[in-house]
């Protein structure tokens, strides 16, 4: 540790506060956005676009548990002994919001701490493992008050605190932007399937002598008039088919143990709700049963449990577990009609409803294939894919960049907090990088 640094316990710079909010509305209490355990176990960032409960708090618990920027909160009791202690920095103003119950909140009580610093000196290695020695139980964990005290954390100079976490903070927020562009990328395509195959805006536009809105090329591709069809009205010239008329299901199945030990693996722990983005994936020797084998761009659905909505585009070649179907399109013109179809709320809707299996339900390509689509003129398809493919691109794109600043950022999160890489201005002699 450099020489003008020091080691401290918790206790002497933060003011600690256990909750007791449960998520229970209770008619004499006042209503609040809940801050839950999940929220803190699965984002570094509390942010006000995040989606909270609604619960009620007294007034006491608002005035004690209420969480303002630079705040940081951990976890405080799990299943697991090594999911104690992660922490979570409140990085804007959320209205109303409590910290909720199995939460620890962290608040920086001395001139000589940054919020942001703090977050970062908690995450490293060395400071987990404090929590970890101090998580007491058998089948469930706890920390102690005067236990989340003891843990000692480096406490460099403020001005290096602040630098250490912009660094660091440049480096998430990159990250953060990259997420918030493929939320916005994806709603871009999934507003545009739906103008012009759910709603068929462009050809009602037509149908009541409007403009479609569209430039004269790609209007001139839509019908101006309804057909009856076995889906109801359609637009003229385009048909009722099924999935399996554009789609195909892949079922190679691979022993991990025949893989490069870091060949991606995807299970359905990886992929998120309601989101094509599939950012997170394990390595092929984590594993050992026989898994299904997919290549970049091939179409992820979850058929476990499909409401929950687990359907992405493959970033990357890999294995995925066999609860998951492997999709590809019949021609590349396909590809993201096909994944924006089986994304949406109606093919979600039918796989549950045709789900079989009481406990585990799932669904299966058999039946998948079956589903009642309708299919758009040739050309229409192909302007669809013009324009949706490359939003697509830049999602991978972005997922791509964000894992490569992620695994930067966590290799100069220990080297910075220990003080190993300096950074700042006017550091203190000896200091071996700046």
């Amino acid at each position: 540790m450099p020489e003008e640094w020091r080691e401290v316990a918790l206790n002497d710079v933060i003011d600690l506060r256990l909750s007791s909010v449960d998520k229970k509305s209770k008619a004499n209490e006042h209503g609040v956005q809940l801050c839950n355990y999940t929220d803190v176990y699965k984002n570094s960032f509390i942010n006000a676009n995040m989606d909270f409960m609604s619960a009620t708090a007294t007034e006491r618990e608002i005035a004690k548990c209420s969480l303002f920027p630079g705040d940081v909160v951990i976890t405080k009791d799990s299943e697991k002994y090594d999911d104690i202690g992660v922490p979570a920095l409140v990085r804007e103003e959320v209205p109303n919001l409590v910290c909720g119950y199995h939460l620890a909140i962290l608040r920086p009580c001395s001139p000589e701490i940054d919020g942001p610093y703090l977050f970062y000196a908690l995450s490293v290695d060395d400071t987990q493992r404090q929590f970890h020695s101090y998580a007491n139980g058998i089948t469930r964990f706890s920390l102690r008050k005067s236990d989340i005290g003891l843990v000692k954390i480096p406490l460099p100079p403020l001005p290096e605190q602040r630098a250490i976490a912009q660094v660091l903070g440049s480096l998430d927020d990159k990250i953060e932007l990259n997420r918030r562009m493929n939320e916005t990328l994806e709603g871009m395509a999934r507003a545009l399937f739906k103008s012009w195959f759910v709603d068929f805006d462009p050809v009602r536009a037509k149908m009541e002598g409007r403009d479609p809105g569209l430039p004269p090329d790609l209007a001139a591709l839509f019908p101006a008039r309804l057909a009856a069809s076995d889906l109801g009205d359609l637009p003229a010239g385009w048909r009722a088919g099924a999935l399996g008329d554009i789609a195909g299901s892949s079922r190679r199945g691979v022993s991990p143990a025949d893989l490069p030990p870091d060949t991606p693996y995807i299970g359905l722990e990886h992929m998120p709700r309601r989101s094509i983005a599939l950012i997170r994936w394990d390595k092929a020797n984590t594993v050992t049963s026989s898994k299904w084998a997919f290549v970049k761009g091939d179409l992820l659905f979850g058929r476990l449990r499909s409401y929950f909505y687990k359907v992405g585009v493959a970033p990357v070649d890999g294995i995925c577990s066999t609860d998951i179907a492997v999709l590809s399109p019949k021609g590349d013109a396909w590809s993201a009609f096909v994944l924006l179809s089986i994304s949406t709320d109606a093919f979600i809707e039918y796989t549950d409803q045709t789900s079989t299996g009481t406990r585990m339900p799932r669904t299966s390509w058999k039946t998948m294939s079956g589903y009642e689509i309708c299919l758009p003129a040739s050309e229409v398809v192909a302007a669809f894919q013009r324009m949706a493919q490359p939003m697509i691109d830049k999602i991978i794109a972005n997922i791509h960049e964000s894992r490569a600043l992620a695994a930067l950022r966590d290799a100069l999160l220990p080297r910075l907090v220990s003080g190993a890489v300096r950074v700042g201005g006017d550091i203190a002699k000896g200091g071996r990088n700046q």
